[in-house]
């Protein structure tokens, strides 16, 4: 084999990041550079520098242009070339005199490591420390804490851990693998539910250090070095290198992708985790490795619309065409639609306020005597009639009504049933269905006619949290009998904007051994993570299957500007604020498209969008039919409920008065003091979703009286 043949090239994260921030005509260069490079990596011509006082004497410089090198490591054996970094010459030679590339001899990972930023974080942890004061992490061996990612130059540091604080000095500076084992180890994990959950428990054989080809090939070391094989992907990278997402995964992200699960997996995480990424690699992976048969298809469903078109555009970025036919990604309402269409079925799925006229005419019913309001009986068919799928009194009297908080007698549910039954039977008069009877009525179909009749291999679920019972029980028809790889379910309870709780096994679907966690916020920074968690404070979070998910082991890696909180006695000094904020902004962003203004109700946002038009600012509606395109100009601008799933630099929340959160005409509407409690908790988690939107930084501003929920934030 020839020298060319043989060589492999792998490429850095960290590469790509620095290859970013150079201006187009160098890009070109680096572009060209790299194409050389790869062609032969030994040629005289490319001129290798040693670089004095380099903590790592392989790594080497060699030039790209005039003004900019590339670092590189060179082996002393082998053909394994690593692309490091790229920039101009004297700023690529310090970066080169920090850093030291080496293979973890535990875990076998091929780890790049600032030594002067670990040599600093060291001494600051250690400052006002004894000896005497035990370690937090003083039980758990070197070779374990190795084992699961930490480098032999950090244990000096994490052996100096004693509080919370030292852990969040510590995270930036680990690989990616051992922030979450360290995480957990912090939360008071058990060090083998460590091992099992990060998929660790196996021992590893003997470890060469200086075999980088073997290095390359541990899934730690995929989640930072890009193993050129595919010129196209290549190119599709350099053409954004930004969007690392689509070739970097987290360790713990990439094992829930590429293996097999022996039946249903969920996966929870906070808001940035990358549970939708992980969704999307998964069909990816599945269409590529085990569903292969051209007839085979994959069915990705989300709760809403422009998330779902939002994933179908991200998905074409990562498949190509002919897997992207195989992969159907359409929002759950959407699919039963269709498929009752299909099947011959006239009928609509109506939604929210469409049904008022029809409630109101059932309501005339009510008994005058028990003074119940509407409200109350539209939560009581909500949370009872269709939870518990009661089509008879019999089946409405026997329901439980755990969490209610009007109390009823048997005698007292004879008497409201009449308005349900009434209501029920003007949208069969009307051809109308809500969306859980519309899913029932889909479910006994594919009964009926058996799954074989749907192509469905495998279904992929994000937003999880905010299905009905209805929903889980028609993914779970869908799917098919329980089989290996069927269902792969992601979301977070935390972001619940819509429906109830609802515990997976009660659909059908066990996730007993397959549950898994994200606890590592890749989008927004740490202040903003604390300032959107401190939202949540003291509201208890299910996890999706009848326990308790809690936020104690998430945290972001990035660190930035606090939330700014505003208040202005009047709304024109709150508009004149935000008039001179966006100003700011467009100084450095001049289309403005990294900027979202997240409003509570259709109503506020139209108000705040016609007095930017004015002040003759670009802004441009987030749609629901419509992918997001950040080249387009102007500041997007949308509802707390249309921004899910979405994010931007700067996220703005403007009028956070006392009446728009929570919404006083909700709050107003509950019938009792646990509908109010539900309710609040609930505005509680639109306000956590939208500041978690932002990548940069949250502006909060409100004229008057401030909401309520805002008492709860540092």
């Amino acid at each position: 084999m020839s020298l060319q043949h043989s060589i492999r090239l792998a490429i850095s994260d960290d590469f790509f990041d620095a290859y970013s921030q150079l201006p187009r005509k160098a890009q070109n260069k680096v572009s060209e550079f790299i194409n050389r490079f790869r062609q032969d990596p030994t040629r005289p011509g490319l001129n290798y520098e040693s670089i004095r006082d380099s903590r790592d004497k392989r790594l080497k410089s060699v030039r790209v242009d005039r003004e900019h090198r590339a670092i590189v490591l060179k082996p002393d054996s082998g053909n394994v070339y690593l692309l490091l970094w790229v920039d101009k010459h004297d700023d690529a030679y310090q970066w080169a005199k920090r850093k030291v590339c080496r293979v973890n001899e535990v875990s076998g990972a091929l780890q790049i490591i600032d030594v002067k930023e670990v040599e600093e974080t060291t001494e600051k942890i250690s400052q006002g420390k004894t000896e005497q004061q035990t370690g937090r992490f003083h039980a758990i061996e070197d070779k374990d804490l190795m084992r699961l990612g930490v480098p032999e130059i950090l244990l000096p540091a994490v052996r100096q851990v004693r509080t919370d604080g030292d852990v969040e000095q510590l995270l930036p500076h680990l690989p990616r693998e051992a922030s979450d084992a360290v995480l957990m180890l912090a939360a008071g994990y058990a060090l083998e539910e460590i091992f099992q959950q990060l998929d660790k428990t196996k021992e590893r054989q003997a470890v060469d250090p200086n075999d980088l080809e073997v290095a390359l090939q541990n899934e730690d070391s995929l989640s930072r070095f890009m193993v050129v094989t595919d010129d196209t992907e290549l190119e599709e990278m350099l053409a954004a290198p930004l969007e690392k997402w689509r070739v970097f995964l987290h360790p713990t992200q990439r094992k829930l992708v590429e293996r097999d699960w022996n039946g249903a997996v969920r996966v929870l995480g906070g808001a940035g985790t990358g549970k939708t990424v992980v969704a999307m690699h998964r069909a990816k992976w599945l269409a590529q490795n085990r569903f292969t048969n051209p007839n085979d298809r994959i069915l990705f469903t989300t709760f809403t619309r422009n998330l779902a078109v939002d994933i179908e555009a991200n998905l074409k970025t990562i498949c190509s065409p002919e897997l992207m036919q195989r992969i159907r990604v359409i929002n759950l309402d959407a699919w039963v639609t269709t498929f009752l269409q299909q099947e011959g079925i006239k009928t609509r799925i109506i939604y929210g306020a469409e049904t008022d006229e029809i409630w109101r005419q059932a309501y005339s019913l009510a008994p005058v005597a028990l003074g119940l309001p509407l409200s109350f009986y539209r939560e009581e068919w909500q949370e009872v009639v269709q939870t518990y799928q009661c089509k008879t009194l019999r089946d409405y009297l026997s329901a439980r009504r755990t969490g209610r908080g009007t109390r009823l007698s048997r005698q007292q549910r004879q008497a409201i049933w009449i308005v349900f039954e009434e209501y029920r039977n003007l949208l069969r008069e009307r051809g109308l269905r809500e969306p859980d009877d519309a899913m029932r009525d889909a479910i006994q179909i594919i009964q009926a006619k058996g799954t074989e009749a749907l192509p469905y291999k495998a279904v992929i679920v994000d937003e999880a949290q905010d299905m009905s019972k209805a929903a889980f029980s028609l993914l779970r028809a869908i799917a098919g009998n329980p089989k290996p790889n069927d269902l792969f379910i992601v979301g977070d309870a935390h972001q619940r904007i819509y429906g109830q709780t609802v515990a997976l096994s009660h659909c059908g679907i066990d996730i007993r051994g397959r549950s898994r966690k994200l606890r590592l916020n890749y989008r927004t920074t740490d202040e903003i993570r604390k300032w959107a968690t401190a939202v949540l404070a003291n509201v208890s979070i299910d996890d999706l299957d009848g326990g308790v998910d809690s936020l104690q082991d998430y945290r972001s890696l990035m660190h930035g500007d606090e939330p700014v909180v505003k208040g202005f006695s009047k709304y024109d000094d709150e508009l004149a604020y935000l008039k001179q904020f966006l100003l700011t902004i467009q100084e450095s962003d001049r289309n403005l498209s990294g900027v979202c203004i997240v409003c509570r109700t259709k109503a506020i946002m139209e108000q705040y969008e016609s007095v930017l038009h004015n002040l003759n600012f670009p802004i441009k509606r987030i749609r629901r039919d419509q992918p997001d395109n950040p080249l387009e100009a102007g500041i997007r601008i949308g509802t707390m409920h249309r921004v899910k799933g979405l994010q931007f630099n700067y996220v703005l929340i403007p009028g956070l008065n006392v009446d728009n959160l929570p919404l006083r005409i909700g709050l107003d509407e509950c019938p009792d003091k646990a509908s109010q409690a539900r309710f609040i908790n609930g505005e509680k988690c639109l306000l956590h979703v939208a500041a978690t939107r932002a990548k940069k930084q949250v502006i909060i501003t409100y004229y008057g009286q401030p909401s309520s929920l805002l008492s709860c934030c540092p």
